[in-house]
């Protein structure tokens, strides 16, 4: 149970937190393009998250 409350915890912090510095992160690097990132970073954040609510939402 614990396992579950920290993952939603995660997936919250994620899009509370992680998700808005990634746009502003994007915003300013023109969507990863001036990076060596192969993908944007809002894309990124969001998979962290899909990640965190899979692993909450697993049966035991």
């Amino acid at each position: 149970m614990f396992g579950m409350l920290g993952d939603l915890t995660k997936a919250v912090v994620g899009i509370v937190v992680e998700t808005p510095i990634a746009i502003a992160a994007d915003l300013v690097t023109l969507g990863g393009a001036i990076t060596d990132k192969n993908e944007p970073y809002t894309a990124t954040a969001l998979k962290g998250v899909m990640k965190n609510v899979e692993n909450a939402t697993k049966p035991d």
